[in-house]
């Protein structure tokens, strides 16, 4: 698709995930805009050396977050409870093709099992409250929220964000014929048996949607191209 920006998003598991395998993915994949959950401090310095400008803050825990770019883009903080949300946006200035201005966020929704803070459910609504006030405030007609919802498509969370998106890899799946593929095992090695990473979108056109394995990971990565979509 001309114009389309191609993001990957992937939690990497408390830093553990294989630094020199996501250095390839990006070079294999072409990938433009990598957005990185539970982000170490290797990974980190790995990612930056492909994707030099953006900004990652890694972690020795599952706080590190960030996004890295290919180009240019105004990077910032969507302050939320616990742990904030990352927004990157895209100006067709820096973005060669791009038509118009792109709104990328990438968050990591509390775990529904984690005991710190409590109670978790109110630590998710709380979260996913404050992304409502922050999206209202700044408005966009081209935005993607990826990243880790700790979510299937049955759960509150997600069915409480698609009253304003929609999911891009339901989109493809459905175009394509094919079943949506889960993205989270208990283990590097285990089967993933959830789909709990999303691409919800607003105002762009998804063409391709793909789950790709992140060596040293408990979840799978998520890979898509998008652009904004076409006035009519």
């Amino acid at each position: 698709m001309a114009g389309s920006v191609r993001i990957f998003s992937g939690n990497l598991w408390y830093g553990r995930a294989d630094a020199d395998a996501l250095v390839d993915l990006i070079r294999e994949y072409e990938v433009d805009v990598f957005a990185a959950q539970e982000l170490g401090f290797e990974n980190a310095e790995a990612i930056s050396s492909e994707l030099p400008y953006g900004r990652l803050e890694p972690d020795s825990a599952y706080h590190g977050m960030g996004i890295a770019l290919r180009r240019p883009a105004k990077v910032e903080r969507i302050p939320l409870h616990f742990r904030d949300a990352r927004r990157a946006v895209l100006d067709p200035g820096d973005w060669p093709g791009l038509e118009r201005t792109l709104d990328l966020v990438n968050v990591h929704f509390q775990a529904p099992h984690a005991m710190r803070p409590f109670p978790p459910p109110l630590v998710r609504w709380r979260q996913v409250r404050g992304l409502e006030r922050y999206f209202a405030e700044n408005p966009s007609d081209t935005r993607a929220i990826v990243g880790d919802y700790n979510a299937t498509p049955s759960w509150p969370l997600y069915r409480r964000m698609m009253r304003r998106f929609e999911d891009g890899a339901v989109q493809v799946a459905r175009r394509q014929g094919r079943r949506v593929e889960p993205t989270w095992g208990p283990s590097a090695e285990s089967r993933r048996l959830f789909r709990i990473d999303h691409a919800l979108v607003a105002g762009l056109e998804v063409s391709s949607f793909r789950v790709l394995d992140i060596p040293g990971s408990d979840h799978s990565g998520i890979l898509l191209d998008v652009a904004p979509a076409s006035s009519r």
